[in-house]
């Protein structure tokens, strides 16, 4: 890999993690600065979500390290933020719980060695609730519960029809239970899987992809 792409591969990981690091400090400037900084904050770093998106598809620095940090990523500000928002709109509480739920079910999905790939309706879901959690910071307040729930309704159908069809998708496959420990690959096999962009273009959409990080390839 070339200087320049090794570039851009950084920048795209690094403006992704930023998404954890902006989200330790959700808590303190809500307290310290009020709802509205938040707000502004957030929408910023929410479209770090598309920014890096984009500059690495533009420069084909997509990875499956990338992919897996950002929805890491996406999920942690995500239920960090509707954590602090429930102190204005306490609604919120059930889009942590699908979250954590959509969350678990997809990691669970992976380990099935079925299609990780995100679906459209995760990312238009991932999208209502960013619209939704930056409106709650600059509308919502603990004594207007009318506002509230109307900021929190897009948030709420998306998030069950989301956790529906992601349920739905899981119970389809079939569950396999592995009682022999595999043997793995060596580590420096791995993280070329991880972060080679040309390795991710060429299985991004296969089933079965822990089988890479095996030596027998089961």
């Amino acid at each position: 890999m070339n200087k320049g792409k090794k570039f851009w591969l950084v920048l795209v990981n690094a403006l992704t993690i930023s998404r954890i690091i902006a989200s330790i400090f959700v808590f303190p400037i809500y307290f310290h600065f009020g709802a509205k900084v938040v707000g502004y904050i957030l929408a910023a770093f929410f479209l770090t979500d598309w920014i890096d998106g984009y500059l690495a598809r533009k420069h084909n620095v997509c990875t499956f390290f990338g992919s897996i940090m950002d929805t890491i990523c996406d999920k942690f500000i995500m239920i960090i933020s509707c954590w602090v928002l429930c102190y204005l709109n306490p609604y919120m509480i059930y889009a942590i719980m699908c979250e954590i739920l959509i969350f678990l079910i997809s990691s669970f999905n992976l380990t099935q060695n079925n299609e990780a790939k995100s679906l459209y309706i995760g990312k238009l879901k991932m999208w209502i609730l960013c619209m939704c959690v930056v409106a709650g910071f600059f509308f919502c307040r603990s004594d207007k519960e009318v506002i509230n729930l109307i900021v929190f309704i897009p948030a709420g159908v998306f998030e069950i029809l989301t956790l529906i069809v992601y349920f739905n998708r899981l119970v389809s496959k079939k569950i396999v239970v592995t009682k022999n420990k595999p043997k793995y690959k060596s580590s420096k096999e791995i993280k070329r899987m991880l972060f080679s962009p040309e390795f991710y273009e060429q299985n991004k959409d296969k089933t079965g992809l822990l089988n890479n990080i095996y030596e027998d390839g089961k």
